[in-house]
């Protein structure tokens, strides 16, 4: 079956559009009340051994207060009755659904932000996403715990990748996943990471190393 190019466009645009299987949904979260005091919002945290937590006002998400904002200010007694909305930390991004996975992993790994925010098509805040979920995401698409792996070292050079490729496709095996590690090295030479299912993993490896590339496992 042939797609035209649009189709593909929109189709790739689709997967990495953000799933609702990312987000924590706000209905399973412990949220704190900007209008709560310190005092409370540390019993809050320390009952369910949270560093921070997502404070909203009217339903509606603020930002997040930290654990530790609130020990450096209840050393001072005075500020027991103070509010949450006085330290809560209010630059956490949104994000839609329409949004890139990507987009929110590159925000998580380039900034000081517990989790990302996600609202729906209406601006509403409907949950969040968090390293974890991040993490669990590329696990799945690296292929961690699956199938069998190989690390195929190769020079640079146009062509290589499709070579690599050509011949597990050969050999009938089925690649779960490839990834190529710190291309841009000064060396010239790249680590390709690669999953497959095969039945014969000895004889697709001397396959390999016999059009030039290096293997192990």
């Amino acid at each position: 079956m042939m797609y035209s190019s649009s189709c593909l466009i929109h189709l790739e645009r689709l997967i990495s559009m953000i799933s609702s299987n990312f987000i924590l949904s706000k209905n399973d979260l412990t949220l704190i009340d900007s209008e709560l005091d310190l005092k409370t919002a540390l019993e809050i945290l320390d009952k369910g051994n949270f560093l921070s937590l997502p404070v909203v006002k009217n339903d509606t998400f603020i930002g997040v207060v930290a654990k530790e904002k609130v020990l450096e200010q209840l050393m001072d007694s005075s500020n027991e009755l103070k509010l949450v909305s006085s330290i809560t930390r209010s630059d956490i991004p949104y994000l839609n659904l329409e949004d890139d996975v990507e987009e929110a992993a590159h925000l998580l790994a380039e900034t000081n932000i517990p989790f990302v925010a996600m609202k729906d098509d209406h601006q509403h805040f409907i949950g969040i996403i968090t390293h974890k979920t991040i993490f669990k995401h590329y696990a799945q698409i690296f292929g961690i715990n699956k199938g069998q792996k190989l690390i195929v070292n190769t020079y640079d050079i146009q062509g290589r990748l499709a070579l690599l490729t050509d011949i597990i496709s050969k050999s009938g095996a089925d690649i779960l996943s490839l990834i190529i590690d710190n291309p841009n090295v000064s060396t010239n030479v790249l680590k390709i990471i690669v999953r497959v299912e095969c039945s014969d993993l000895e004889k697709l490896k001397s396959d390999i190393e016999n059009a030039g590339f290096s293997v192990r496992q």
